[in-house]
Parts: C-alpha cells; structure tokens; sequence
C-alpha cells in the first residue's frame, strides 16, 4: 500500500479541507510542535483504510475522529497497489443525540492508474459501508492489527513486541503470520477423522446387513431359476391336456343339464284353473251389456220430452221481474203520504224563517238610519263652537247671522254597538232562511221523485199479469224444470251403468283372448320338443291335448337322463385326475398356486410358474446387486479407514502446541538474525539481539559479550532495539507468513527519537535512508526532533492555525 493523495475535512483538528500529497514522498517526514496534529495524519490513513485508529483503543469507537463543533467529516485516501490506484473513503456525521457515526463508506479502484479520483473519473466500486473494511484486508493482505504492527508504527506501541514475554510475544507472531491457520487445519482434520471414522463405523454397521450375499448363495439361487425354467414345457403340455378335458366334461354336462331341463320344462305342463268357465263369463257380461244399452234408449227419449216441456214454460227471470215490480209498486204507494207531510212541514218553516228575515232586515235598516243620526249629529256639535256670526259656515258655506245654541253630546257608541248586534241578527236570520229554503225544495223533490217512480211502475206493468196470475206461472214452470233435471240424471246414471256394463264385457273378451293366447305361448315354446297343432276354437280340449303329449315326451327324456348322468360323471373325475397331478407337479418345485381367486389350475399354473421364474430371476439379481453393494461399502469402508488414518496423523502433526511453536521459533531465528545486524549498525557494534526459549537477550560485546534482558536497555537503547525488531518485521513480513499476500510498500514511524543520543540518531537516521533508498518501499516519520527532520529530503510542516490544523509541503 503506497499513499498518493489524503484529504482531510472536520476530522479531529483539521475541521478546514486539506490535502497531502504523497507522490514522489519516498522518504519524508511529519513535523510541527507537539499537539499540531502530525500524528492525526496517520491516524487518518488508519481510519480511511479500517475505520479505526490505534490510539482510540477500542476499534469501534469512531467519536474522536469528528471536531467536537463539527457535525460532518471526511475522510479519503488515494493509494496505489500491485500496479492498480485505489480510492477509499468515510464520512462522519453526528446525530442529533451527540452520538458520532460512519455513513458512505466505500472503496474503488480507478479505470485511470494515474488519476486521482475526482469527481468525473471512471472507477470500478469493490466494497460499500460495512464491507469496505474486509475488502481493504483482503486487497492489502493485513489485518488492522498487522498493519499497525508493521506498516504504522504508532506511539506507546513501538516497545510492545520487544518487552513482551515469551508466551505473548508467540501470540503476536502466530497472530502476524497467520499462523493460527495451521490451528485450524488441525482441527478440521480432527473433525474429518473423527467423521470418517464414524462413517467406517456406520459402513460396518450396514456390512452386517449383508451377511448373506456369498457367491454360494447366488449359486444356489441361479439352480433354482433354471430348475423352474425346465418346467414350462411340461406345464404348457399339461394344461393344454386339462383344457382338452375341460371341453370334453363341459359338452357331457351340457347334454345331461339340456335333457334335464326338458324333462323340467314338460313336467310342468298343466291345464291353468278357471280355463272352462272363461266361456261363461263372456256370455254373461255380453247379455247384461244388451240390457243396460235398452234401458238407456227409453231414458233418452223421455228425457227429450221433459226438456222440451221445460224449455215450453215461461221464462224464470221474466216472471220474477214482474212479481218484484209489483212489489216496489206496493212499497212505494205506501210511503207517499209521509213525503207529503215531510214536504207540508218544510214549506210552513220556510214562510216563518222567511218572515223572521224580513223583520230582522227592517231592524238593520233603522240601526244603521240611527247610527248615521248620531254621525252628524256628532260632528255639528264638534263643529259649533267654531262658528262665528258674519262668518262662512263651512257646511254650507253661507254666512253666519246667528250663532245657534250648543247640541248636546252624541251616543256614536251606543249607535255603533246597536248597529252590529243589528248585523249579526240579520245575519243569522238570513242563514236559517237559507236553511229552510233548502230543506223545502229537498222535500218537494223526494216527493215529486216518488210519484215519479209510481207512475213509471204501473207504465211498465199495464201489460203484465197481475201478481197472483204471475205468482202462478212461475211455480208452474219450476216444476217443469225439476222434472227436466231429474229426467237427465236418470240418463246420466243409466250411461255410467252402460260403460260398466261394456267394460265387464270386454274384461270377458280379454280373459278369453288371454287364455287363448296362453295355450299358443306354452306350445310354441315346446314345439322345439315335438309339441302338436292345437285346435283354435275349444280352448278346453286345446289344453286336454297338449297334456296328454308332455306327460308321454317327459316319460322318454327321464330314460335318456340316466346314460347322460353317466358320461358326465366319467368326464368330471378324468378332469380332477388330470388337474391334481399338475397340482401335485407344481407343488413338488415349491410353487404354491393361488388359493381364493375363483380361477381354475390351468388357467393359472402357467402363470404361477412363470411368476415364480420371474421371482427366481428377481431374486438372483437382487443377489446380485446386494453382493456388489457389499463390496462398495467395504471398498468405502476402507476408503474412510485411510481418510481417518490420514487425517488423524494430520491433526497430530500440526497440533498448535507443537507445530506452531516451531514456526514461530523458526521465525523469531530470521527476524533475530536481521533485527540483530540492524541493532549492531545502530549501537556502533556494541549490541546484538539474540533470543533463548523465545525471550528476548542483549548480547553486550562491550561487556565481555554478556548476555542480559531487553528490559535493563535504557529508553534510546530500547529505541534501537526496538526500531531494529520493526525494520525486521517490516522486511520479512510478507515471506513468512502463512497466506504470502502481503505487500509492505511503506512504513511510518510514530515514536519518540528524542531519547537518542546524536551519534545514534545520526544512525538511525542513515538506517532509514538506506531503507528508502532501497525505492521498494516509502519511509515517513513522525518527529520534532529538528536534527533528524533536516536529514529527511521531504517535510510536511504541521501547525495549528486558529481552530484549524493545516501541512505544508517542504522539499529540501
């Protein structure tokens, strides 16, 4: 990982944009005064690449990294790797709790190898948020806690590897070097043996099943299948001799059950009941049909002359009217004289209420003659007093000679009150006049109506029969009438006697036709046996013949009947014979036939047999199969008794407290041998590092080459001593460890190199060039120490400038 470009904004003490720039920075190095931020730049490049930085401790602890008046920063960093150039990149934001956290993470790799990602440029996105983190590991090859081991090398922990005790400092190399992998791989080859072990326990566990698959047993079964295989012509003859048999027996059954079923059938030949009064019968019913059709013709004809006589009559209706006219007639001359005095009564109220409205008019007209008196005479006496002699009178307009005395006062009131009690009579009597003028024009019109009505009855009734005659004639023509009805429903219950009658007779006719039809039936059917021509019309004898000639077919049939019995049974026991000798055959193979199905042995001896070759085949091959499935299993069996064998062997070989401690011993001997060449160039030849059951000694070649702990080096010999493990680490990284991806294109130092006397500074100054002179790798250096920053040919200045930090480039 070699750094190209860094800008910074609101992160930590930068809170304004800046920007590093890193191309041709081989060798170069960070100063200010303590405090300026020069340390914050590396822990930028910490946090753009892993999100964290290793001052802060904890890894997931991201709030440093924001100003505290900040709400926003950035982070990006632009570095190039195995020929390719890269941009990853985070920003900070602060809720609104105070809390910090990261949002836009993101790392990609530029289509330009010479760009620098900005704004514009093509790029390729690798990872995004919490991805960018483990995909920086795998491009890089080192974890965050290898890269602070051996790329940045930060305060506090530059000493750490160096006074670490045995135990820990084989924690770190096996951490550095990914030799914990080993640890795995002994574990899952104990898992995988310990798997294969089970599954050759289970294989064996299913071998046991097949116990019984030997060559001896498929030799066995292969006899058998051809054994059954000879069979099938035997048993093919056999049933074809059965099913000959079968023929033969089924032909002598048939001959036997046909005479047996004539004999039967002519036995049962008999005259049917009731065959001689059928002749009877028809004769009966034929006479008394004749004798309901005569009685039915003399109904009919008196019932015509009763219809006519009541259709002669007078009619109903007209008769009827006539007796209710006169009726009315009565009722109506009956009630006359009330409506004349109804009509009297109405015509004398009239003339009093006529009387009393006049009276009551005349009082109106002198109320309302009174009620104008008092008007004027009201307004004269209101106007006297104003008069004056010689003066116009203002009534008549003619002067005044004499003033007239005054008037007494009017009673208007008195005439108002007078004049509407006036009105309210005149009122009230015209009302009951009204009234009584009404009630007398209805009386005159309900009398006038009625002799209206009498007179219109007695026009209607001048022609008529008077009631009595009309009375008469009405109860004469009802009695016409009840004679017509009576006289149909004799002719009605006479035609229902002469159906019945019909329908008795022709009952007759088809129980006659009926017994015919029998006897022709019954013969047709035996006139395949020789049945005779019977006469048509004597049915009695017809039945009488027919007897007598199946009593004398069934004597002859019941002699033939006992030679046919014979052969039957003579057929029926060559076919058991023939059918328990197959049986018998079929069983001594061992081949049971099939009990309950209703089918005959020949019908399914082939098929049995064939079934059972089938089964023996079947099983042969089953055999077959079982034995070569035996094999495979014992073939995998073996295969995973070696995979165990292996794979424990594996897992005893690379056990971490055997295997491991050796590689980290082997590795601890190369970085002693370089970090002690280094050492021994830093300390003027007087120091070399050497290690004894992984802790770490000072050989003192001023001291007779004294061996003593790391622990008794002043602070700048542990400084040495330190840089020297470093620069080893640095250097041999990438070849030891386990995966061999890392790449250490750079190194920063962040470390105290005041405590270093000038004649060891100028050494480790020296040191360093010749590492960046090397141009496989960039070397920065953090310090203030001003000895050691002039002889680095690149200075980026860091100060404080108000709230901010800012780095100038300095090229010497």
């Amino acid at each position: 990982m070699l750094p190209v470009l860094l800008d910074l904004h609101g992160f930590t003490v930068f809170r304004e944009p800046t920007r590093i720039d890193f191309r041709d920075a081989d060798f170069f190095a960070l100063v200010g005064p303590t405090g300026s931020g020069k340390s914050t730049v590396i822990d930028a490049m910490c946090f753009a690449l892993y999100g964290s930085v290793p001052r802060w401790d904890k890894r997931n602890v991201v709030s440093p990294a924001l100003a505290p008046t900040t709400a926003r920063g950035t982070v990006r960093l632009v570095f190039d790797m195995a020929g390719h150039r890269y941009v990853v990149a985070r920003e900070l934001r602060r809720l609104p709790g105070g809390n910090v956290t990261v949002r836009n993470a993101r790392l990609e790799r530029l289509t330009d190898a010479a760009g620098l990602g900005e704004e514009g440029e093509e790029s390729e996105s690798l990872a995004a948020d919490s991805a960018v983190s483990a995909e920086v590991e795998r491009l890089l090859g080192l974890s965050f806690e290898h890269f602070i081991t051996c790329v940045v090398l930060p305060q506090g922990d530059f000493a750490q590897f160096l006074h670490a005790t045995a135990g820990e400092r084989q924690k770190i190399l096996v951490r550095l070097l990914g030799l914990d992998e080993y640890g795995r791989i002994a574990q899952a080859a104990n898992v995988a043996a310990t798997d294969a072990e089970t599954r050759a326990d289970q294989i064996m566990l299913q071998l046991a099943d097949y116990a019984d698959a030997t060559e001896e047993a498929e030799a066995a079964l292969a006899a058998a299948g051809a054994a059954l295989e000879a069979l099938a012509d035997p048993t093919a003859s056999a049933t074809g001799t059965i099913r000959h048999l079968v023929g033969s027996a089924a032909e002598a059954a048939a001959a036997r059950d046909r005479l047996a079923g004539e004999r039967a059938r002519l036995a049962d030949v008999r005259v049917p009941d009731g065959v001689g009064d059928v002749a009877a019968a028809v004769a009966t019913a034929t006479r008394s049909a004749r004798a309901a059709d005569d009685a039915l013709e003399q109904a009919e004809r008196d019932d015509d002359e009763a219809q006519r006589a009541a259709r002669a009559a007078p009619a109903h209706a007209a008769l009827e009217e006539v007796i209710r006219a006169w009726k009315t007639l009565d009722e109506r001359e009956a009630r006359l004289p009330d409506l004349v005095e109804a009509h009297t009564r109405a015509a004398a109220r009239r003339a009093e209420q006529d009387a009393a409205d006049e009276r009551a008019r005349a009082a109106l007209d002198e109320a309302e003659a009174a009620k104008a008196r008092a008007d004027r005479d009201d307004l004269a006496a209101a106007l006297r007093p104003h008069l004056h002699a010689g003066a116009d009178c203002p009534v008549c307009a003619q002067p005044v000679a004499v003033l007239p005395p005054p008037l007494p006062d009017a009673d208007v009131s008195a005439a108002a009150r007078a004049l509407r009690g006036a009105q309210q009579a005149a009122s009230a009597a015209g009302k009951e006049c009204a009234q009584a003028a009404g009630d007398e024009r209805v009386a005159l019109g309900a009398l006038e109506g009625a002799r209206r009505e009498i007179a219109g009855i007695r026009q209607l009734l001048a022609d008529a029969p008077s009631k009595t005659d009309a009375q008469a004639a009405l109860a004469a023509a009802e009695r016409l009438r009840m004679a017509a009805e009576q006289s149909a429903e004799r002719v009605r219950s006479l035609r229902a006697c002469a159906r019945e009658s019909a329908a008795a007779r022709e009952e007759a006719n088809l129980a006659a036709r009926a017994a015919h039809e029998q006897l022709g039936t019954v013969r047709d059917g035996l006139v395949g046996l020789g049945a005779p021509a019977l006469p048509h019309e004597d049915l009695a004898a017809g039945w009488e013949l027919l007897v007598s000639w199946a009593e004398t077919a069934a004597a002859a049939r019941a002699e033939a009947l006992v030679a046919a019995d014979r052969i039957a049974a003579d057929a029926g026991r060559a076919l058991d014979d023939a059918r328990s000798e197959l049986v018998a055959g079929l069983g001594e193979a061992g081949i049971p036939l099939p009990a309950g199905t209703g089918r005959a042995v020949e019908d399914v001896a082939e098929a049995a047999l064939a079934a059972a070759t089938s089964a023996a085949g079947a099983a042969l091959e089953r055999m077959r199969e079982r034995r070569a499935t035996a094999q495979r299993l014992r073939e995998r069996r073996d295969e995973a008794a070696g995979r165990a064998t292996v794979a424990r062997r594996l897992g005893v070989l690379l056990d971490a407290k055997h295997f491991q401690r050796w590689l980290a011993a082997e590795a601890l001997d190369i970085l002693v041998v370089d970090a002690s060449a280094t050492l021994s160039e830093l300390s003027g030849g007087q120091y070399e590092l050497a290690h004894d059951k992984g802790e770490f000694l000072i050989v003192d070649h001023s001291d007779a080459d004294s061996r003593r702990p790391v622990k008794t080096l002043s602070g700048g010999e542990t400084f040495q001593a330190s840089l020297a493990l470093a620069l080893a680490l640095s250097e041999h990284l990438s070849s030891l460890a386990v995966a061999g991806t890392a790449r250490l294109d750079s190194i920063f130092l962040d470390e105290g190199f005041g405590s270093l006397d000038e004649a060891t500074l100028d050494v480790v100054a020296a040191t360093l060039e010749n590492l960046a002179g090397k141009k496989d790798r960039m070397v920065g250096i953090v310090t203030h120490v001003r000895a050691l920053a002039e002889r680095v040919p690149l200075r980026f200045t860091v100060a404080r400038t108000g709230a901010t930090a800012t780095v100038r480039r300095e090229q010497v």
